[in-house]
């Protein structure tokens, strides 16, 4: 009853008309550059799972670096969780994937870009100190083409562990985190299933006039600073924007969104779960904010999901 303000709304289309080719010419420049993976053991005291630090090379050279965690008890065909964090946050403890690796699936947990263990590159001047902003004058030089290239390196990588089963790969992630799982299950059909908890990237000029707090208020920032820059900073975001990416999506999707969130409005996110064409399904908690994915509860429901995803499985 508390979302039916949004169950209906279609948000509408910015895609430019170079939107497909900018796409392909990207993967395709993405795909021509070296990935240098490199594997490092971590001593950690969880009996019975196996601990290794995961180096690359992200898009245009750029070190990235992630956890890559198996179970002992599961040697070969094994799910893969792909794992992508939020907005200034980081992989974090090797501990807060246990649940998951008790479940029999391994995990591959990625410092985004510019956060963590991971370097940033490099990008124009002109930006506001803020990630969001770097690059934002053109889509080729923008931070979130460098990113969504990332993680699809990420699942080149992921293809080529033989113990992985390539046909399971899981992408979760929460707020920037899912946002970019849904941009690369777009981008990239090799994500068997997508959860994507209370995701930016939606819809991002109602975003934008909407937020009270979050990245997307450096836009406004930048935009108060440098007006006559309005046009070409949609026309960038236009390109990352999960509403004119979700009708390539194929792989079933699971959202969620906060009534009250303030960071990634309900609104957004149903707008992009609306024009999404696929197996989908959404969890709204009316008057949870952007913190839902620590809630006790919904981390109940996330675990109940794969559980269930592997059984069908």
């Amino acid at each position: 009853m508390f979302d039916e303000l949004w169950k209906d709304y279609i948000p509408e289309s910015t895609r430019e008309l170079d939107f497909d080719t900018f796409w392909e010419e990207t993967i395709s420049e993405s795909k021509n550059q070296p990935l240098e993976v490199r594997l490092s053991e971590i001593s950690y005291p969880i009996s019975h799972i196996t601990a290794q630090k995961l180096m690359l090379k992200g898009f245009n050279g750029t070190d990235l670096t992630a956890f890559y965690l198996k179970p002992d008890f599961v040697k070969d065909n094994i799910p893969c969780l792909l794992v992508l964090h939020g907005y200034g946050g980081n992989k974090g403890s090797i501990a807060n994937y246990a649940k998951y690796l008790m479940m029999g699936f391994a995990v591959v947990a990625l410092d985004i870009r510019g956060h963590g263990e991971s370097a940033n590159g490099g990008y124009p001047a002109g930006g506001t100190g803020s990630w969001v902003t770097q690059g934002i004058l053109d889509p080729r030089t923008y931070y979130y083409r460098h990113v969504y290239m990332d993680v699809i390196r990420l699942m080149d990588v992921i293809e080529t562990f033989p113990e992985l089963d390539p046909k399971k790969i899981v992408v979760y992630g929460a707020s920037m985190g899912g946002g970019i799982a849904l941009a690369v299950a777009a981008l990239d059909d090799r994500a068997s299933i997508v959860f994507a908890d209370v995701p930016n990237m939606c819809d991002l000029p109602l975003a934008i006039q909407l937020k009270m707090e979050g990245s997307l208020v450096s836009v406004e920032q930048y935009l108060r600073q440098y007006p006559n820059h309005l046009k070409q900073v949609f026309s960038t975001l236009s390109y990352f924007d999960n509403k004119n990416l979700a009708e390539n999506i194929k792989c079933p999707v699971r959202l969620s969104a906060g009534g009250k969130d303030p960071i990634c409005p309900p609104q957004t996110i149903y707008g992009v779960y609306n024009l999404l064409q696929t197996d989908k399904d959404m969890v709204y908690y009316p008057f949870s904010g952007h913190d839902l994915p620590g809630s006790t509860s919904h981390t109940d429901y996330l675990v109940n999901r794969l559980s269930g995803y592997l059984k069908e499985r």
